[in-house]
């Protein structure tokens, strides 16, 4: 199910185009006045529908704040065509002239491309709505000031506005405005892609995932073979009544190693549940003796378990329980600000760690020291204990990171003790998040 977030005019094209594609069963939607209201709609539909789709960049860009949903997200993004289409009106309302004018939310590269289509100067005045590290405004408000200061001063002789609530605050205030509606076509674009995004969704929810369980050696060698027997059956039955619990089938490796399979689906589900301070599976309840857990999800069995293998490595090293996806993913029952893989591949992280010299692994941990430690406040031996690194080494780091245009050196904090004074950086966080990108 596709979950459409949007105002009542842009969901009613929505469900026309749905409607003609014969797919009007596979969407539910929920109309806002504001966009302000889209995560509140969005958390609503989150559980019924694997993709929410929203009509605008704006309310989805809200929704995403949050960082509290589970479905596939994206919006219907204003394309060419769909500034062509205003840009007609425009014209031929005018008799043939375009205006100055202010445009926001379209992307500055396709209001420009699509005047030099035209053979026109493009506006110069495009407003920046977010870039890499989120929204640049707070709120409506702020946009419809824009366009009202840009009239007000002559700048611009009418406004372009994608949000109906600015076209009707600057309509109702004498501003000359014109609003860029989605076309049918962008709108079809959209829902092609929502609608494989569910397929993919799906099928990966219906991969294999394996809870490897490692049973602890026993304390007592000496152990009266009936209290041993009875330990193994309440092991096994604990273990049983979990399977059960996971819809899943349960499996002996050896005398300290159980599986119990399942689908990547259950796991997601009990990540999220956990996510959301709720008990879950991914929790082991009635084994009495000493254990470990990790799990794993693949495309085959031996995919999984030796993902599961490795969850279990990682878990022994912090104490937590991990979820090791195929793709390198790690999840921990112990939240962090950024999330640790196997491996990295996104071109943000990779093009940052070529810049520290540095693998895109170590890169990953570097956040995550960095994300426990005051930015403007880092010394060298601050992030060799939360790196866990030699200080010298860290010096290396932070070094780095100044030649990357990441920190810059702002004191020099002297201890009252022995040792030498330690030179404070400022990291800027934003800055470096920005340049990753969507990877952390």
């Amino acid at each position: 199910m596709i979950g459409i977030i949007g105002p009542e005019d842009s969901i009613r094209l929505v469900r026309e185009v749905a409607a003609g594609e014969g797919r009007a069963e596979a969407i539910t939607t929920r109309a806002y006045t504001r966009p302000e209201q889209a995560p509140d709609l969005a958390r609503e539909l989150d559980e019924m529908c694997q993709v929410l789709l929203f009509t605008g960049r704006i309310p989805y860009a809200f929704a995403t704040a949050t960082g509290e949903l589970r479905a596939e997200i994206d919006y219907v993004r204003h394309a060419g065509i769909d500034l062509y289409r205003t840009l007609s009106r425009i014209l031929l309302a005018t008799g043939g002239r375009l205006p100055r004018v202010s445009v926001d939310t379209i992307e500055a590269e396709t209001v420009r491309e699509t005047y030099h289509d035209i053979e026109v100067e493009p506006p110069t005045e495009i407003l920046p709505i977010a870039d890499s590290s989120g929204l640049l405004f707070s709120g409506l408000d702020e946009i419809t000031a824009y366009h009202r200061e840009r009239y007000a001063s002559g700048a611009v002789e009418a406004c372009l506005t994608c949000l109906g609530a600015v076209h009707r605050d600057l309509a109702d205030s004498g501003v000359p405005v014109w609003r860029v509606e989605h076309t049918r076509a962008s709108v079809r674009d959209a829902l092609r892609r929502a609608w494989l995004a569910a397929e993919v969704r799906q099928s990966r929810a219906t991969q294999i995932a394996v809870m490897m369980v490692d049973l602890g050696v026993p304390t007592q060698r000496a152990q009266d073979p009936y209290q041993a027997e009875r330990q193994r059956l309440r092991v096994r039955e604990a273990l049983l009544e979990h399977a059960e619990r996971m819809r899943g089938r349960l499996a002996t490796v050896d005398d300290r190693t159980m599986l119990i399979t399942t689908t990547r689906g259950t796991v997601e589900s009990a990540l999220a549940r956990h996510r959301d301070g709720h008990a879950s599976l991914l929790t082991l309840r009635g084994v009495d003796v000493e254990h470990a857990v990790g799990f794993g999800a693949g495309t085959t069995i031996a995919a999984a378990e030796d993902n599961a293998r490795k969850a279990l490595a990682l878990g022994r090293h912090s104490g937590d329980t991990h979820v090791v996806f195929p793709d390198g993913e790690v999840h921990s029952s112990r939240q962090t600000a950024v999330r640790p893989r196997l491996r990295e591949t996104g071109p943000g992280m990779l093009r940052v760690s070529e810049q520290l010299r540095i693998g895109p692994l170590s890169t990953r941990r570097l956040l995550e020291a960095l994300h426990q430690m005051d930015p403007d406040q880092i010394t060298a031996r601050g992030l060799a204990d939360a790196y866990g690194v030699e200080a010298r080494s860290a010096r290396r780091l932070l070094n780095a990171l100044r030649a990357a245009g990441f920190a810059e050196e702002v004191g020099v904090h002297v201890s009252t003790g022995a040792g030498r004074p330690q030179t404070v950086y400022r990291v800027a966080m934003q800055r470096l998040l920005g340049a990753i990108g969507a990877d952390t």
